[in-house]
């Protein structure tokens, strides 16, 4: 009988989608030695981006929301080559790598985003973003550093500006990094610095509400819950720039602005789609990959596209599903089923959403729930929010380490610890360097 090479599947990106995708088919029931899988990221590590708020809370740190790739690897069979994706040649089959060129038979496109600046390189080299563990540590480390040098800084208008934290865009993370900045503030400025300057953080939202795509009455019930903290929300105002020590952004065509050293940017996102320039890959009018309901792109039935970097619409409400870590796994998984069904000789299956609901932390204990038609808030819909995550976490360990984590966060003050304000700088400024030379994470 003769032996069939194994069939090479390459997973490029290791977020959601791609881990999901790749120990999917380590479980598959396919033959023995039928497959080979290689999972390709430019970080080491898988990140759980859901909990990058609590790491800027210092609730949690970075060891709990991050798991090496290799203790996957080892665990379900995978090879893993930790190297920057630079080019996909489909003729060949081939992934063009920093470090080795690499073939395949069966593809996963699962880049994910990037920060999405609009071409504004003043906002791009002067806030903050939230999309990596390193970028959620660094932002912590700017509102403790800020804490400091407030506490010693004679002048009230400066010190002001130091304790004046903006947040453009109130998404899900937007709303979530302006909630636990608030409450961190709220908690150490009068015990341990010793100011009175109450601190001062705004949101920037340019559209008419914050969490779009959120149930409406719900949305509306948490802009009420973080003004009555004392977060500021200004609706329909686009911020324009910043230089590092003000703030510009425009609302009906008037221009307002806020003295602050530290800008936040959560306002939007682009796919990581650089290394598919010149592959004759269809993208659409916002950059993402169009794809069928199998989830292959057009013309391509050997490659999938998935999480974030694709785009596919709902056949039930005709609009573009979310880019939210359910919605990734789900397709993750699908894409992966069906490059075992095609092993297998079976029909390929159209991807259904399974999404069940929509989570939001408000800090501090308060947090928004939209689950099967069901909506809560308070601190019930809190306590769903920690339970739901705590258990999608990945690893056991983590798991463990980051129960452990909050309860000492809860009962003890959080960790006030940090470099120097240039250290967070540097480290957020390299951050972006790597997003804006289109580096994938």
């Amino acid at each position: 009988m003769t032996r069939h090479p194994p069939k090479r599947v390459l997973v490029l990106g290791g977020g959601f989608a791609g881990l999901y995708a790749t120990t999917y088919l380590c479980k598959a029931e396919l033959p023995e030695g039928s497959i080979k899988i290689t999972l390709v990221s430019e970080n080491n590590y898988f990140t759980f981006l859901p909990l990058l708020p609590e790491v800027v809370a210092g609730s949690l740190g970075r060891e709990d929301v991050v798991f090496p790739y290799r203790v996957f690897a080892a665990s379900y069979g995978f090879g893993f080559l930790q190297a920057r994706v630079e080019e996909v040649d489909l003729e060949r089959r081939t992934v063009q790598t920093d470090s080795a060129e690499l073939t395949y038979d069966y593809l996963v496109l699962a880049l994910g985003s990037r920060p999405k600046y609009f071409g504004n390189d003043l906002l791009a080299g002067n806030s903050m973003p939230l999309t990596s563990v390193n970028e959620a540590q660094a932002i912590r480390e700017r509102v403790i550093g800020m804490a400091e040098l407030a506490a010693n800084e004679p002048d009230e208008k400066r010190r002001r500006q130091m304790l004046t934290f903006v947040v453009a865009g109130a998404g899900p993370a937007g709303v979530e990094v302006a909630g636990e900045i608030w409450h961190l503030l709220s908690r150490v400025l009068p015990r341990y610095f010793g100011v009175e300057t109450p601190p001062r953080v705004i949101i920037y939202q340019g559209a008419g509400r914050i969490l779009p795509g959120w149930d409406e009455r719900l949305a509306e019930l948490g802009l009420g819950l973080l003004r009555a903290r004392g977060i500021e929300v200004h609706l329909h105002t686009r911020v324009q720039a910043f230089d590092g020590e003000r703030v510009t952004a425009s609302v009906a065509g008037q221009e307002l602005g806020v003295d602050a050293r530290t800008l936040i940017w959560t306002a939007g996102a682009e796919p990581i789609t650089h290394p598919l320039r010149g592959s004759g890959l269809p993208l659409g009018r916002a950059g993402h990959l169009e794809v069928d309901d199998l989830l292959t792109v057009a013309g391509h039935d050997q490659v999938f596209a998935v999480g974030d970097i694709s785009s596919l619409r709902s056949s039930r409400t005709r609009q573009p599903y979310p880019p939210v870590a359910p919605i990734a796994i789900s397709q993750g998984i699908r894409a992966a089923a069906n490059i075992e069904n095609a092993i297998m000789g079976r029909r390929l299956e159209a991807y259904q959403a399974h999404h069940a609901g929509k989570i939001v932390s408000l800090g501090g204990g308060v947090a928004l729930v939209d689950l099967f038609g069901w909506r809560l808030s308070g601190f019930w819909a809190w306590f769903l929010y920690r339970t739901t995550y705590l258990m999608k976490l990945v690893g056991a360990k983590n798991k463990v380490r980051a129960v452990v984590s909050l309860l000492l966060s809860h009962f003890f003050e959080p960790d006030i610890t940090c470099e120097t304000s240039q250290t967070s700088l540097y480290l957020a400024a390299r951050e972006r360097i790597r997003g804006l030379s289109g580096r994938p994470g």
